[in-house]
């Protein structure tokens, strides 16, 4: 599947080296061109967990998020509230109908980012879902580094 990771924090890069190793396209945006260039330089996450240490490649890691979302089946947006009007006003132009635009955490704004795209100008049909939080217990250890201890496998 390609999944387009929206954002620059700890669940954005568990997600992408989690879902890179399991054999998905990951395409990582996140709009802090500076902060992404470890990650950019690398091609790939630092991954640690359970299994070890290893780098895992990411397809695509970009400050363009037209280009991480062009194509995309899956957008993952593991974001704080304070970013989603932002990231919704920003995707808006680039969703496609079909796509499915995931919010782990929601908190609601799933409506929040729906409505804004939509009076961005947006009228691709998306379907617009959340949990409750995020899949994993994770930090950034690096700029291009993320340890997850725990992968939860159920979400409210």
């Amino acid at each position: 599947m390609k999944i387009a990771i929206l954002g620059g924090g700890h669940g954005s890069h568990a997600a992408a080296a989690d879902l890179s190793e399991r054999g998905h396209e990951v395409r990582l945006w996140r709009r802090d061109a500076q902060r992404l260039r470890a990650v950019q330089g690398a091609g790939s996450i630092e991954l640690r967990d359970v299994d070890g240490v290893r780098r895992v490649p990411i397809a695509l890691a970009t400050p363009d998020i037209g280009a991480a979302v062009r194509g995309a089946e899956l957008l993952l947006m593991p974001s704080p509230a304070t970013a989603q009007i932002d990231i919704a006003r920003a995707v808006a132009p680039h969703l496609a109908d079909g796509q499915v635009a995931f919010l782990p955490p929601g908190t609601f704004g799933s409506v929040v980012m729906a409505r804004e795209a939509a009076a961005a100008g947006s009228r691709a049909r998306v379907r617009w879902a959340e949990t409750g939080t995020l899949p994993y217990l994770a930090r950034m250890y690096a700029p291009d580094g993320v340890a997850i201890t725990i992968r939860a496998v159920r979400l409210p």
